[in-house]
């Protein structure tokens, strides 16, 4: 097969949802083979045939789009992925054998639904990372007056500095707060303001602060792939518009050159005509010319 033909193919959907159906049967396989039994052997015969086409595809691609196919951190995943699985899990690089399982992340590259939510989430981090920050801040601030209000008296939930930060994340997750509140509440009937007012902060407004970012991130990703279909579609009609343009041009020419073309040739015989007509000649004259003599004087006219 030439390389166009080859191209054809790894791009046809056809290929790619055999690729996915083939990344779906490897992910049973692997959790199948979880159970062992008797039918291991022949679940390990049909991975390393799943790994054969893995490989074949891959190959493929490089064939068909050379340097091309390292443009795309996808692809760079996928050839990894791979080239892990192929390598022999014996020796030092039995630990490879854990990695196996990253075949199975292969579906996130062959479903474009989930590449968009993938690389929207990597647009959103600097964001998010802003975020996480300010509430890392909110809760070693919180952990730091909680040790203070409530150390003394409930030093199994705030006695130090890493107990009161491991309670301030359960107090954020809603995980067991009631019972760490109420140990407070024992000694400090008024401590329920802090709670309420920590977890109305982290929970409800910085983790949704979190969420938003994530949100904005996704929809500016959709809006990219929309703005770039518009824009392929917009060229493909601008390249449209230009070319009936310059075919339009071409005729206004065409017609212009057959105008002048007509009117060179119609003034061609008014020139020839224009310069051999005779003079005018007054019509005595012609006459005259006629009878082939001058005019006399009629008889008994003076001289």
């Amino acid at each position: 097969m030439s390389r166009e033909q080859v191209t054809q193919v790894v791009e046809s959907r056809w290929f790619s949802n055999m690729m996915l159906l083939v990344i779906l049967v490897n992910a049973a396989i692997l959790g199948w083979a979880t159970y062992g039994g008797s039918a291991l052997p022949y679940l390990l015969v049909v991975e390393h045939a799943i790994v054969g086409l893995f490989a074949v595809e891959i190959g493929l691609k490089l064939y068909a789009w050379r340097g091309g196919f390292f443009r795309s951190g996808w692809n760079w995943f996928d050839f990894l992925v791979v080239a892990i699985s192929l390598v022999p899990a014996v020796g030092p690089f039995a630990v490879l054998r854990i990695l196996r399982v990253l075949r199975i992340l292969r579906v996130v590259t062959a479903v474009p639904q989930m590449r968009q939510i993938i690389s929207a989430l990597f647009k959103s981090v600097p964001g998010m990372g802003t975020v996480i920050s300010l509430l890392l801040v909110v809760i070693y601030t919180a952990a730091i007056i909680a040790n203070q209000l409530f150390g003394e008296d409930v030093p199994a939930y705030f006695g130090d500095l890493d107990t009161s930060l491991y309670t301030m994340f359960l107090l954020m997750t809603l995980e067991s707060w009631p019972d760490v509140s109420d140990a407070v509440l024992e000694d400090h009937p008024l401590g329920w303001t802090f709670f309420v007012l920590y977890i109305v902060l982290t929970t409800f407004i910085m983790l949704n602060l979190v969420i938003g970012v994530i949100v904005t991130s996704m929809e500016q990703e959709v809006s990219e792939l929309r703005w770039a279909e518009d824009q392929e579609m917009e060229e493909v009609q601008h390249e449209a518009v230009m070319s009936r343009l310059v075919e339009l041009g071409q005729q206004v020419e065409r017609l212009e050159r057959m105008l002048r073309e007509r009117d060179a040739t119609s003034a061609v015989p008014v020139e020839r005509e224009a310069v051999g007509a005779p003079e005018a000649v007054p019509p005595a004259e012609r006459m005259g010319e006629g009878r082939g003599d001058t005019a006399q004087p009629p008889p008994g006219s003076p001289d």
